[in-house]
């Protein structure tokens, strides 16, 4: 079998309701290769067009009905299942329904958040865009298609130190639970920029790193170890020091925002408040509607009990 034929290359984008029906499309100036990872296909000319659709393979939702399919229940409070359309699985396209529920995008498109995309890119230096060469309409409210070209870069943990470095000083922030490694190429120049915003308070710095110290250690335990080494020197201690690790890390590069923390005496009690601010911040829920989400956050603040007894379980596993 010549897996090559498998393959689909088009310049039309069609948009499906969840039932399969064909609602309407969108013509693109150039051939693209969809993929089931990503709603950002690629042309052979290496333009990536972020919203042109991907292929159906799920998408996450609270509410379910008897023409879905639940493929599994998660633990996460605001996307409490992960379910299929059967009438449209593999399917490729816009399908006029979100791929999550706290975000308007519809599944394979780039709704309203994902503006954010334009100013980012004339802000963020460590942006791994090169150039946004065109946006093009799509008829559903509020959704666009972003056309760029990617930068050339090569890299090592020095690079992903600088990075952090730069979203502390400069204030870019982004969700404490977001995939951020899975974001970043070359190892510190960020790819999809619409989740990242600006603010200058504890609770989005540290969750920020929170989220990419842990997002890293999960991809690459060995750049996690090296960037962790070079910065505080902590990089023996487990995952479950995550929150004090980053801690140190904001205190390294921004001191005077974590200043009224005694950073240099590691207690429960201490433990208790990173979580609280990290709670505080912006999970993914809280990026595109803060208000109606807003309840989450009580949600994870009952989760901090629990966190602290595995920590003294950790710690009495050492004799402290």
């Amino acid at each position: 079998m010549n897996l090559e034929n498998m393959m689909t290359c088009t310049d039309i984008v069609p948009i499906y309701d969840k039932y399969g029906t064909q609602i309407n499309e969108v013509k693109l100036p150039q051939k693209i290769i969809p993929t089931a990872r990503r709603r950002c296909p690629c042309s052979k000319e290496h333009i990536f067009y972020k919203g042109a659709g991907i292929i159906y393979r799920g998408n996450y939702a609270n509410i379910t009905d008897d023409q879905m399919i639940i493929v599994s229940q998660n633990a996460s409070e605001y996307q409490k299942y992960y379910i299929v359309h059967p009438k449209v699985f593999h399917k490729f396209g816009i399908f006029a329904f979100p791929h999550q529920p706290v975000f308007s995008d519809c599944e394979g498109g780039c709704g309203k958040k994902e503006k954010n995309i334009l100013l980012m890119q004339k802000k963020f230096e460590y942006s791994a865009i090169k150039e946004i060469v065109d946006v093009i309409d799509v008829p559903i409210h509020d959704h666009n298609i972003y056309a760029y070209r990617l930068k050339s870069v090569r890299g090592s943990y020095k690079d992903t130190i600088q990075f952090i470095e730069y979203i502390l000083s400069e204030n870019f922030c982004s969700a404490w639970d977001k995939n951020l490694w899975a974001d970043i190429m070359g190892y510190g120049y960020l790819r999809d920029m619409a989740d990242w915003f600006e603010s200058k308070e504890l609770k989005h710095k540290l969750g920020t790193i929170y989220g990419l110290l842990k997002s890293l250690l999960q991809a690459d335990k060995y750049t996690y170890e090296d960037v962790v080494k070079e910065t505080i020197g902590l990089e023996q201690l487990g995952e479950v020091y995550l929150p004090y690790i980053a801690a140190k890390i904001v205190d390294k590069y921004c001191p005077k925002c974590i200043s009224y923390l005694d950073l240099n005496n590691f207690t429960p009690k201490l433990y208790e408040s990173l979580w609280k601010i990290i709670y505080s911040g912006k999970s993914c829920c809280h990026l595109e509607n803060d208000d109606k989400w807003d309840y989450i956050r009580d949600i994870l603040f009952s989760y901090i009990p629990g966190h602290i007894q595995i920590l003294m379980q950790e710690l009495n596993s050492h004799k402290i």
